[in-house]
């Protein structure tokens, strides 16, 4: 959906979230659990007495809550300086993310899942605090003018229309605007407090180039070939002597009962000279005969490969590698300089990203409490 380019998180879009009730106060109630002590003298049975106490266990804890099912009983995970992050709000961007890594959902997968997205949540809730701290919070009037940038972006007639579209898409508008409101704080948060911190020499670009030149290799090939017609009017009974034929013109020249020379003065219909003196790459020949030529141990004949051509004569293709290496096919420094740059950037913001996080997660109050 065309719409989403806009809020295309680093992590990938966050799930529609799974059902969830309400968040549960039991705090709030706990105080009217401890009154029935006054009315038990009407109460003739000393059962009741017993009883009363274990309904009003003082500040109540729920245990482990049942969410491997349609909902969750919903209650903090963690507390990061004055804010909390809501087992709730794990399963709302992790509702896919969770089964998926625990196919049975056994409890011990199912908290490492959620300790993993508390993760991200936490992260998430420490960069919102430092915006904040330096006067850059997202406001809705942010969230705003990005979704109206995103309608004349995409030449919509207003914003009902867009919003029209997200949700004919299966996705609320409220949960749009959030996942808005979150890519916009990322950015923010990576371009005007990470990037600033972030340098690049030449050195590193250089390294850069290196490190890239010694990965990008193209595979490269000296073939020698041969053509073996079969015209279109053959006989089934002909067709079949003639591939029977071909194997032992194989087996016979990988045995070294006679030369590839006269082979094609014997058998080639042409094929022989397509491929002299030509260096091949998996991108310049056909891709059947480039499976072959880049699986084939040097020297050894292959296997004929039959394939049609325009004027209806299927070939036999008889091939032989004689030479097969590689080489690095990146175009020199000055030309891919700003690519290079980028890259070496965007590494260096996600390290700078995660050093702040580590640094931040230590001096912040941190509890977790799944």
């Amino acid at each position: 959906m065309w719409w989403w380019s806009l809020v295309a998180f680093a992590q990938g879009p966050a799930p529609a979230p799974a059902a969830i009730p309400a968040v549960e106060e039991p705090a709030a109630e706990e105080p009217a659990a401890e009154e029935p002590a006054a009315e038990e003298p009407t109460a003739a049975e000393p059962g009741a007495e017993e009883e009363a106490p274990a309904e009003a266990p003082g500040e109540l804890e729920p245990e482990r809550p049942v969410h491997r099912g349609p909902s969750i009983v919903d209650r903090v995970a963690a507390s990061v300086n004055e804010d909390v992050v809501l087992l709730s709000e794990i399963y709302e961007i992790g509702a896919d993310f969770v089964p998926q890594r625990c196919p049975s959902m056994a409890d011990d997968c199912v908290r490492e899942a959620e300790i993993e997205i508390l993760d991200a949540l936490v992260e998430r809730t420490l960069i919102k605090q430092e915006l904040a701290k330096l006067g850059m919070a997202i406001t809705a009037s942010d969230v705003d003018q990005a979704i109206d940038r995103t309608v004349q972006q995409y030449q919509l007639p207003d914003r009902q229309a867009l919003r029209d579209e997200v949700e004919r898409s299966g996705k609320r508008w409220d949960d749009y605007r959030s996942e808005m409101e979150e890519y916009i704080r990322e950015q923010t948060f990576k371009g005007r407090v990470l990037a600033p911190r972030v340098s690049i020499t030449e050195d590193e670009l250089r390294d850069q180039y290196q490190r890239v030149a010694r990965k990008v290799k193209t595979p490269f090939a000296h073939v020698s070939a041969l053509g073996v017609g079969i015209p279109p009017e053959t006989s089934p009974e002909d067709e079949q002597t003639i591939l029977t034929e071909t194997a032992d013109l194989v087996t016979a020249l990988n045995a070294g009962e006679l030369t590839w020379d006269d082979a094609v003065r014997d058998y080639d219909v042409g094929v022989a000279g397509m491929f002299s003196g030509l260096e091949v790459t998996a991108s310049s020949i056909a891709e059947p005969l480039a499976q072959v030529v880049f699986a084939a141990e040097v020297g050894v004949v292959q296997a004929p490969v039959r394939m049609p051509t325009p004027s209806g004569v299927d070939v036999l293709f008889v091939l032989r590698v004689d030479e097969l290496d590689e080489r690095s096919e990146v175009m020199p420094f000055e030309e891919v300089r700003d690519q290079l740059e980028d890259q070496v950037f965007q590494e260096k913001l996600e390290q700078a990203q995660d050093e702040w996080y580590q640094r931040a997660r230590r001096e912040a109050a941190v509890s977790i409490k799944l």
